[in-house]
Protein backbone atom coordinates (compact mmCIF):
# COMPACT_ATOMS: atom_id res chain seq x y z
CA UNK A 1 0.00 0.00 0.00
CA UNK A 2 1.14 3.30 -1.04
CA UNK A 3 1.80 6.14 1.34
CA UNK A 4 2.75 8.92 -0.25
CA UNK A 5 1.26 11.00 -2.82
CA UNK A 6 2.77 10.25 -6.37
CA UNK A 7 3.20 6.90 -5.05
CA UNK A 8 -0.60 6.35 -4.29
CA UNK A 9 -1.63 8.36 -7.36
CA UNK A 10 0.43 6.43 -9.32
CA UNK A 11 -1.30 2.93 -7.80
CA UNK A 12 -4.78 4.37 -8.27
CA UNK A 13 -4.91 4.98 -11.72
CA UNK A 14 -2.83 1.64 -12.28
CA UNK A 15 -5.88 -0.32 -10.77
CA UNK A 16 -8.76 0.96 -12.12
CA UNK A 17 -7.35 2.26 -15.35
CA UNK A 18 -6.37 -1.89 -15.89
CA UNK A 19 -10.24 -2.13 -15.27
CA UNK A 20 -11.12 0.25 -17.91
CA UNK A 21 -8.94 -0.98 -20.24
CA UNK A 22 -10.20 -4.28 -20.02
CA UNK A 23 -13.81 -3.58 -20.41
CA UNK A 24 -13.11 -1.37 -23.46
CA UNK A 25 -10.66 -4.57 -24.87
CA UNK A 26 -14.00 -6.76 -24.09
CA UNK A 27 -15.94 -4.27 -25.43
CA UNK A 28 -14.26 -3.98 -28.99
CA UNK A 29 -14.61 -7.45 -29.29
CA UNK A 30 -18.20 -8.51 -28.24
CA UNK A 31 -19.94 -5.34 -28.62
CA UNK A 32 -23.64 -7.67 -27.80
CA UNK A 33 -22.41 -6.62 -23.86
CA UNK A 34 -22.56 -3.00 -24.59
CA UNK A 35 -24.54 -2.29 -21.51
CA UNK A 36 -22.93 -4.34 -18.93
CA UNK A 37 -19.28 -3.20 -20.08
CA UNK A 38 -20.12 0.50 -20.46
CA UNK A 39 -21.64 0.13 -17.03
CA UNK A 40 -18.55 -1.45 -15.50
CA UNK A 41 -15.93 1.67 -17.43
CA UNK A 42 -18.66 3.79 -16.10
CA UNK A 43 -18.13 3.55 -13.24
CA UNK A 44 -14.37 3.09 -13.03
CA UNK A 45 -13.89 5.89 -14.14
CA UNK A 46 -15.61 8.00 -11.88
CA UNK A 47 -14.13 5.92 -8.82
CA UNK A 48 -10.43 6.77 -10.82
CA UNK A 49 -11.49 11.06 -10.92
CA UNK A 50 -12.90 10.71 -7.31
CA UNK A 51 -10.19 8.67 -5.74
CA UNK A 52 -7.63 11.03 -7.47
CA UNK A 53 -9.61 14.31 -6.07
CA UNK A 54 -9.74 12.52 -2.66
CA UNK A 55 -6.00 12.11 -2.52
CA UNK A 56 -5.85 16.36 -1.85
CA UNK A 57 -8.83 16.51 -0.15
CA UNK A 58 -7.28 16.54 3.35
CA UNK A 59 -5.53 19.02 5.49
CA UNK A 60 -3.72 16.79 7.66
CA UNK A 61 0.27 17.85 7.16
CA UNK A 62 2.81 15.77 5.36
CA UNK A 63 4.08 12.87 7.23
CA UNK A 64 1.81 12.87 9.57
CA UNK A 65 0.13 9.50 11.13
CA UNK A 66 -3.06 10.78 9.68
CA UNK A 67 -1.97 11.43 6.28
CA UNK A 68 -0.66 7.81 6.61
CA UNK A 69 -3.99 7.25 7.66
CA UNK A 70 -5.71 8.85 4.54
CA UNK A 71 -3.64 7.39 1.96
CA UNK A 72 -3.88 3.91 3.17
CA UNK A 73 -7.74 3.87 3.71
CA UNK A 74 -7.93 4.98 -0.42
CA UNK A 75 -5.37 2.55 -0.94
CA UNK A 76 -8.05 0.14 0.31
CA UNK A 77 -10.92 1.10 -1.18
CA UNK A 78 -9.14 1.67 -4.59
CA UNK A 79 -8.39 -2.25 -4.18
CA UNK A 80 -11.55 -3.56 -3.24
CA UNK A 81 -13.72 -1.39 -6.04
CA UNK A 82 -10.95 -2.62 -8.79
CA UNK A 83 -11.35 -6.37 -7.15
CA UNK A 84 -14.97 -6.02 -7.75
CA UNK A 85 -15.37 -4.41 -11.08
CA UNK A 86 -13.03 -6.60 -12.23
CA UNK A 87 -15.00 -9.84 -10.72
CA UNK A 88 -18.17 -8.16 -12.24
CA UNK A 89 -15.91 -7.87 -15.78
CA UNK A 90 -14.98 -11.60 -15.43
CA UNK A 91 -18.40 -12.89 -15.31
CA UNK A 92 -19.61 -11.02 -18.58
CA UNK A 93 -15.96 -12.26 -20.08
CA UNK A 94 -17.21 -16.02 -18.91
CA UNK A 95 -20.24 -16.04 -20.24
CA UNK A 96 -19.50 -14.19 -23.75
CA UNK A 97 -16.53 -16.54 -24.55
CA UNK A 98 -17.47 -20.11 -22.58
CA UNK A 99 -14.07 -21.19 -22.78
CA UNK A 100 -12.90 -18.69 -20.05
CA UNK A 101 -15.09 -21.05 -17.42
CA UNK A 102 -13.37 -22.92 -15.47
CA UNK A 103 -14.55 -26.51 -14.85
Amino acid sequence: MQTNRDGLRYAVQEFLNDVIEQGFHHLVNYPQSDNELSLIIKEATEELNYQLLRIDSHQFPNGSKELVDHYMAISKDTQKISLELLSRLQRVQERDIPRLRRV
